[in-house]
This record gives structure tokens, C-alpha cells and sequence, in this order.
């Protein structure tokens, strides 16, 4: 499948996070100077597999060695351990850290320019190899931390309108479905290649009608298969962690 290498990728961090976490129970120091090497290991491998490659990302070709960098464990796992650090943050602060204007407005700044300067740096530019090294091993782990303030800004108070805006009732039930989409968009894409009677002629209008179609036909059969298959799975679950374990009391018998 397409998208196989990602839940192969999540397994593998998932199993890895969960060795930190619990080691930062006991030793915080080893784990936190772990972490740090898994981090840079990564960003270092990253950046070495793009330079031996004489790799450079572009918006032509953006699953340019799909194979040896896009899907890889060492590309991905950056945003993962930036994600839990943030997840550690909020709970051992319980979500109460004081930042002064000055600070708030400064985060939210760098924080939108990162974000945009990822998703649109890249057009009509050419990158160096050293460049594109720096780019490959980074850009994963600089959109984690882009969207680590916002989370972090949003959850202490901070976010302002941004926090009103992601916490709206009506994004609820598109939330709960995002992960299905995800998992039916290749299959919705590829659907569309293979029935295509004729090549398309690429143009700007004709890409945002194409986005915006399989988008919302990602996000129908998504609804689908949520409530078909997750939801009754979940509420199953949550039956079961429900139910009373009944222990047998003990018999205690006095004598005169």
C-alpha cells in the first residue's frame, strides 16, 4: 500500500517514545541526552543519504528519492520526539506557562514565517547539494517545531483567535475522521489516474479543482469507513474498560 511505510515508520517511533518516556520517569538526564542523539542521528543520516544522492528538493519533483529519504524511519523521526517533547512540556507544566507579550508575538511570528517559508520556499528555486542536505534533514523537523508553539500557545492560553478558531465545534466530527481520510486518499488519487481516458493538461485552476474533489471525496468515504468500522470498534472499547471487575470478598470469621 502506499501509505504502509508511515504506520510502519509510527510503530517504530511509537515503541522508541514509549522506552524514553518511561526512562524519563527514573533518569530524566539519560533520557533527555537519548533523545538528543536520536535527533541529531537522524538530521545527520538525512543529510548524508541527500548528499551522496546529489539530492535536491524541488516543487517538480517533491517524492524525489521516495525510496532512500521521503519514507525512511531517520527522515521521520524528527517531528515525532519534537511532538512528545512538547506533549512532556504541557503535562509536567499542566498547561500554565507564563510568556510575556513581547514573547508571544515574537513566537507566533517565527512560527508563521517557518511554516510559510516551507511551503512556499521551495517554488521556483534551485537548491545547492549542501543546501538541499540542509533542507532535507531539517524541513521535518522545523514544520514539528512550527506547529509545536502553536500547540503549545493554544493549550496555555496564548493563542488568541488561532486557539478560537482550531477549537470550533463544527472542526469536531472533521477531526475525528481525519485519519481514515488519510488513509483512502491514495486509494481515491489512483482511482482517478486509472480512469482517466486522457492526460491532463496541468494548469493552476484545473490543480485547486482536482485538490479540492478528492479532498472532499477523501473526506466522504472517510466518514464512511468511521462510522462503519471505528466507531462501533471504539465504543466496543470503551464498553469493555467500562465494565466492573468484581473481586471475591474476603471471609473473615471471629470467634468468642
Amino acid at each position: 500500500m502506499l501509505w504502509s511505510w508511515y504506520l510502519s515508520d509510527d510503530t517504530q517511533f511509537y515503541v522508541l517514545g514509549a522506552i524514553l518516556l518511561i526512562l524519563a520517569t527514573s533518569h530524566f538526564k539519560i533520557a533527555t541526552f537519548s533523545l538528543s542523539v536520536f535527533l541529531l542521528s537522524s538530521w545527520i543520516t538525512t543529510g548524508y543519504v541527500s548528499i551522496i544522492n546529489n539530492h535536491s528538493p524541488s516543487t517538480d519533483d517533491p517524492l524525489a528519492l521516495f525510496d532512500k529519504i521521503y519514507d525512511k524511519p531517520w527522515t521521520r523521526l524528527g517531528p515525532y520526539l519534537i511532538g512528545m517533547s512538547v506533549g512532556w512540556l504541557l503535562f509536567k507544566t499542566n498547561c500554565r506557562i507564563k510568556m510575556s507579550l513581547l514573547a508571544n508575538m515574537v513566537g507566533w511570528l517565527a512560527s508563521a514565517a517557518c511554516l510559510l517559508s516551507l511551503v512556499y520556499g521551495l517554488y521556483e528555486v534551485d537548491l545547492s547539494v549542501t543546501a538541499g542536505a540542509a533542507y532535507s534533514s531539517l524541513s521535518h523537523s522545523a514544520w514539528a517545531l512550527a506547529l509545536g508553539w502553536i500547540v503549545v500557545a493554544c493549550a496555555t492560553g496564548n493563542g488568541g483567535f488561532v486557539n478560537s478558531l482550531l477549537s470550533a465545534t463544527i472542526l469536531y466530527p472533521i477531526s475525528r475522521i481525519t485519519y481514515c481520510a488519510y488513509l483512502l486518499h491514495p486509494l481515491v488519487m489512483r482511482i482517478m489516474v486509472m480512469h482517466m481516458d486522457y492526460p491532463l493538461h496541468l494548469g493552476k485552476p484545473l490543480m485547486i479543482t482536482v485538490f479540492i474533489g478528492q479532498v472532499v471525496m477523501s473526506y466522504a468515504l472517510g466518514f464512511v469507513v468511521s462510522v462503519v468500522y471505528e466507531a462501533p470498534i471504539v465504543s466496543m472499547l470503551k464498553i469493555f474498560t467500562k465494565i466492573p471487575i468484581s473481586r471475591p470478598k474476603r471471609v473473615t470469621t471471629t470467634t468468642t
